[in-house]
């Protein structure tokens, strides 16, 4: 198997080390740097070798994110070529949750949430059937203070879980788990929110001449590329003939890692937990104090997940998570079934973009 010639191992402070099923030592992320001198050419030539000849897949199998140093990219164009590096396949958003901009092939900017607002642990569209089986981040310009991105490993939460609440696990297991999100009617280049309007989710053969019939009948056949929804229109009216759209997901929580075969609890149950302790819509009827609907993730029948397991889930996310500091220019690759990733609040003019990755045919 090849070894790397100019990308070499390389120390890296927030790496924690991962507890059991992984081998002693095992470090999260583990961290790659170029050698000094090294152009983007020698790096791309190097993660295309590192890549065919298996070696970043076995690098990620065992430790589950790479953190590469000193990158010293200098444009989505640039980033773009690099992830591009690597083999696999570009991922196509359905239904995407929040809001991203295009900057790049394969290239769009990551969540573009206000800095005072975290993202909480969730492994990338692990409320959709539909996700990515590699993440990328690349840190435009760094934050002045905070903005970390927390990263945990699924597989070892899952095992904690068994340990500690095996009923939970059995239950779930057994369920599944339910979300829901709504997306408000309105134009498809919004930008005051985050959230996504129906346009941005699921608009993508919309036409601006397209009377409401046909418009609905379009996104509802996009709905349909996820099996595993249903949805349901709303608040129609005169000023609003489309009417917002509310879609429905039931999933596993469990999901087995493609290619090791590990139990993960691969899912946004805590995210959407921990959203709504922040909102106080834990409890019926799930309502903010502006009146919108923002419940917590179900077991699959609907019921509700009793908290205290969630509550232990984030308290061992915090005690094993790694908390990536960025420096301008760096990247980090995460392999999505294993790892899950989130974002601290911060100060200053933080920017990250993100790539989105299938596995390689």
């Amino acid at each position: 198997m090849a070894t790397p010639t100019v990308l070499r191992p390389a120390p890296y402070g927030p790496t924690v080390d991962l507890p059991a099923p992984y081998p002693a030592g095992t470090g999260l992320p583990f961290s790659l740097r170029p050698q000094a001198s090294s152009s983007l050419v020698d790096v791309i030539a190097d993660i295309q070798r590192l890549s065919k000849s298996g070696h970043i897949e076995q690098l990620l199998n065992q430790h589950g994110a790479i953190y590469f140093q000193d990158l010293n990219l200098q444009s989505p164009d640039e980033f773009s070529q690099f992830s591009h590096a690597f083999g696999f396949i570009p991922h196509e958003d359905i239904g995407n949750p929040v809001r991203r901009t295009i900057l790049a092939p394969n290239v769009a900017t990551a969540n573009e949430g206000p800095n005072t607002m975290p993202v909480y642990p969730h492994n990338e569209f692990g409320l959709s059937p539909h996700y990515p089986a590699y993440v990328f981040f690349y840190c435009v310009s760094p934050p002045e203070t905070g903005g970390e991105t927390p990263i945990n490993n699924s597989v070892i939460l899952l095992e904690h879980l068994k340990r500690k609440h095996p009923e939970f696990v059995e239950e779930v297991s057994k369920k599944g788990v339910k979300y829901q999100l709504t997306h408000p009617n309105g134009p498809r280049d919004q930008t005051s929110s985050a959230g996504t309007t129906v346009l941005q989710a699921y608009g993508r053969t919309v036409l601006d001449s397209d009377d409401t019939e046909t418009a609905r009948a379009k996104i509802e056949a996009e709905i349909r590329r996820l099996p595993t929804a249903t949805w349901e229109w709303l608040n129609q009216s005169e000023t609003n003939p489309l009417g917002d759209l509310r879609v429905w997901q039931v999933l596993p929580a469990i999901r087995n890692h493609p290619r090791t075969g590990q139990p993960a609890f691969f899912n946004n149950v805590v995210s959407r937990f921990l959203n709504a302790l922040n909102l106080e819509t834990l409890l019926p009827p799930h309502l903010t104090s502006e009146g919108i609907f923002f419940p917590p993730c179900f077991y699959g029948d609907g019921s509700l997940i009793p908290p205290e397991y969630l509550e232990s889930a984030v308290e061992f996310i915090n005690e094993t998570r790694s908390m990536v500091e960025w420096k301008k220019g760096d990247v980090i690759l995460i392999d999505n079934h294993a790892v899950q990733h989130a974002r601290e609040p911060w100060t200053g003019e933080r920017k990250l973009l993100a790539s989105l990755w299938d596995e390689p045919r």
